[in-house]
């Protein structure tokens, strides 16, 4: 199974909410070899910064925030370099898809370039937090499962990995 997480998803693995335990056993099941994840580039930054606020708005301490900084570099290269893990680069090709997708779905640009990676790297399944980009997803032929709203639907998913 090659799976695609967005920011929201990723973000999920180093904060504890909704939906944390589907990313921990996808994690579990990338690192075990069993699946393949993907996410962008572009979500490492977007992630960084979703982290920052936490701190900002006093939700992640000073220690918190530097830990889930190291956890997310190390995890990352570790699992680039088991092979089970494809950060996606900013290709021409999904950044003009995504233009049409926007107007197309009425989205942000960066969650249209959610839905034009998963599908550049060919992933089985999308997982994220965000209802109208999971709505997008699916009008466009993706089979995207709301991580917070549908956890028992996305970890039966992932479980049928094993």
């Amino acid at each position: 199974m090659h799976v695609y997480l967005d920011t929201s998803g990723l973000v999920k693995r180093y904060v504890e909410e909704e939906g944390t335990e589907v990313i921990d056993r996808l994690y579990e099941e990338t690192e075990a070899g069993r699946a393949t994840t993907s996410f962008s580039i572009w979500n490492i930054g977007e992630a960084l910064g979703v982290l920052d606020r936490y701190h900002t708005r006093g939700l992640l301490s000073e220690d918190e925030l530097h830990k889930s900084f190291r956890s997310l570099a190390s995890e990352t290269v570790k699992m680039i370099r088991l092979g089970s893990l494809q950060v996606l680069p900013i290709t021409s090709g999904s950044l003009v898809e995504s233009w049409t997708l926007v107007l197309r779905h009425h989205i942000y640009a960066a969650d249209a370039f959610q839905i034009s990676g998963a599908r550049e790297a060919g992933c089985d399944l999308f997982l994220a937090a965000d209802r109208r980009l999971i709505q997008a997803a699916t009008e466009e032929g993706i089979e995207a499962i709301d991580i917070e709203t549908e956890r028992e639907r996305a970890w039966e998913r992932i479980n049928e990995v094993t």
